[in-house]
Formats: C-alpha cells, sequence, structure tokens
C-alpha cells in the first residue's frame, strides 16, 4: 500500500503544471484524496469532513473556482501515449448516465439513463475511451446537454449552473465526433502523439450517416453496431438520370434503373447466409458463463434516402442458445 502511495503521488504531480494557481492545485490534490478515501458517499461535506478541511472552502473549489479542464486532458494523453499508445489503437465513444433526485444539477433532464430506463431527472456525458494492447483509459468526456436546456424557460437555471454562453445544442453522436477531433488537434501539441486507427460506437452513434463519414474524412476506420432494420444492397444497383421529356425542368437527380431493385433489411440477409460461412466464437464472459456467438462477414452497399450509398463491411452475429 505504502508503495502505491508513493506513486499515485509522484502521479498526481504530474498535473501540477495544468493549475495556475497555488490553491487550486492545493485543492486538486485534497479532492483525490478523498476520492480514495474511506468515506463511502463522495459527496463534498463529507470528503472534506474526512480530510479535516473547512467545507465550505472545498465547495467553493468544486463548484465556483473555474479552471480549464484542457491543460489537464493535454497532459493525460501524452501520459497514455507513452503506456499504451499502439499504430492500431481503438477509440471508444460511449456514455454514462447518472439519476439525480433534482433538477438542480446542469443537464438534467428526463432522459435514458442505461438500464434503469427514461427517468424524470437524469444526467448523461458522452465519453471517449482509448483501447490497445497494453490497456485501456478514459480520455476525455463531454456533458450532454438536451435540447431544453437551451430555451427560454431555462434561461435562469443555465446562468445558476455556469453554462457558457457560446454553448449551443448538439445530438451526442455530434459530440463524440467533436471528442474524436479534439483528440486529433491535441496530438498536434504533444511530442508524443496518441496513435490509433480504429473507432468503436454501439448503434446509437452507428445509426448516424454523419457521424461515421465524419470518422471516414479523418482517415480513421470505424466499428458501430447499426439497426436490424437498416437498409442495404449485396450488389450495387444501377442508376440513371431520366431522359428529359421536352417540357419542364430536365431531370438531374438519380433514380433507380430498376424499381423493383430495392434494398433490403439487414435482418433479412441472416436466413439467407450458407452454414459454412458462419464462424462461431465466444464473445465475452457473461454473469452465467460465456456468451456464445455466431458471425457472418458479408460486404453490403448502404442505402442512403433510397439511394446506394459507401460499400461496407457488415459482421452480422446472431446468439447461440445452449452451444
Amino acid at each position: 500500500i505504502e508503495q502505491f502511495v508513493e506513486e499515485m503521488d509522484s502521479y498526481v504531480k504530474l498535473f501540477e503544471p495544468a493549475f495556475s494557481r497555488r490553491e487550486q492545485w492545493q485543492w486538486s490534490e485534497l479532492s483525490v484524496q478523498g476520492l480514495l478515501g474511506d468515506t463511502q458517499r463522495k459527496t463534498v461535506e463529507r470528503m472534506a469532513l474526512e480530510l479535516g478541511q473547512n467545507v465550505r472552502d472545498m465547495q467553493h473549489f468544486v463548484g465556483q473556482s473555474p479552471w480549464p479542464k484542457e491543460p489537464a486532458v493535454l497532459i493525460h494523453q501524452g501520459l497514455v501515449a507513452q503506456s499504451l499508445g499502439a499504430a492500431d489503437g481503438v477509440m471508444l465513444i460511449d456514455e454514462s448516465s447518472v439519476v439525480k433526485q433534482g433538477q438542480a444539477s446542469v443537464g438534467v433532464a428526463a432522459q435514458y439513463c442505461g438500464s434503469v430506463g427514461k427517468v424524470a431527472n437524469g444526467q448523461v456525458g458522452v465519453h471517449l475511451g482509448y483501447v490497445s494492447r497494453q490497456g485501456y483509459t478514459l480520455l476525455d468526456s463531454h456533458l450532454f446537454m438536451p435540447d431544453e436546456w437551451f430555451d427560454e424557460a431555462h434561461t435562469d437555471r443555465r446562468k445558476a449552473c455556469g453554462v457558457p454562453t457560446e454553448l449551443t445544442y448538439q445530438t451526442k453522436p455530434e459530440i463524440g465526433l467533436d471528442l474524436l477531433r479534439t483528440a486529433i488537434k491535441r496530438n498536434e501539441q504533444l511530442a508524443e502523439p496518441l496513435p490509433f486507427q480504429w473507432v468503436a460506437a454501439d448503434e446509437l452513434y452507428g445509426d448516424s450517416p454523419t457521424f461515421r463519414d465524419g470518422i471516414a474524412a479523418l482517415d480513421k476506420w470505424y466499428f458501430t453496431e447499426i439497426k436490424t432494420t437498416s437498409q442495404v444492397w449485396l450488389k450495387r444497383p444501377e442508376l440513371y438520370v431520366p431522359p428529359w421529356k421536352g417540357r419542364g425542368r430536365r431531370p438531374t437527380r438519380l433514380r433507380l434503373r430498376h424499381p423493383t431493385d430495392k434494398a433490403v433489411p439487414v435482418q433479412s440477409l441472416v436466413a439467407q447466409i450458407p452454414g459454412p460461412a458462419w464462424i462461431r466464437a465466444t464473445s465475452k464472459e457473461g454473469g452465467k458463463g460465456p456468451i456464445v456467438c455466431d458471425f457472418a462477414l458479408l460486404r453490403v452497399v448502404e442505402s442512403r434516402r433510397g439511394l446506394p450509398g459507401p460499400d461496407l463491411w457488415l459482421v452480422i452475429r446472431r446468439r447461440v442458445v445452449n452451444p
């Protein structure tokens, strides 16, 4: 334990340059001690009392003492590059949520909170993680602000919570893409940039073509879930522009040459995959034992508003019951 405390102390001190004021750095050290202490409920009041500190002073540091997080995240990303960085590393974009007791917290609204379902007062954050063969860690986070928080009725609540006036509404996929772009831009300031090639996310993000196109524009590869109702073609359909009939506007919009050649939902492809094309593997360890699934790989063409979009590799997974 003593060795751990020494290593933790050395690690925390690496972040001292991120705090311009000495008292802020001292309070941040105390906050870390409180979070790692024996206090069961990690409220500011309980941690302050446990550490023998003035409760009001610690509350002021946590709630009212402004300091930018970017210098600390920059240091953290540099350390991650040194310890976990790999050329085939993966950026993970996901969210977490918490149920709040009242409506005073910033961003609280009626929204889904994971397995709890939809709650009256929930708070959601979008997170960026990093994974390589050396390990994994959280890299950056951003609070999701529901669109209702930007209406006129919430003006007083925004002011009371200290919401920046320049902040505007963003969807979760937009936030995730911004976190990714910021991490790439942050690499420009690091002597040892954090390398990665893949971006992974669940269907909330994968069902956004804009999100996936944004990743492709960064010259990165994505591996995301999509809904089973997503429309695809196994073969790229033929398109044409209808000939002009001599009156009215000349047609410019592409159409399917064969109207019957429509895209099909992903779920309808499962029955068409031959037995030898399936590969059985254990996807992960569940609470009741290993979760075994069959996997098949298909090359498909994504449907975008009824017309063919980009080519995709589609991994289809089906759960095996009692393998």
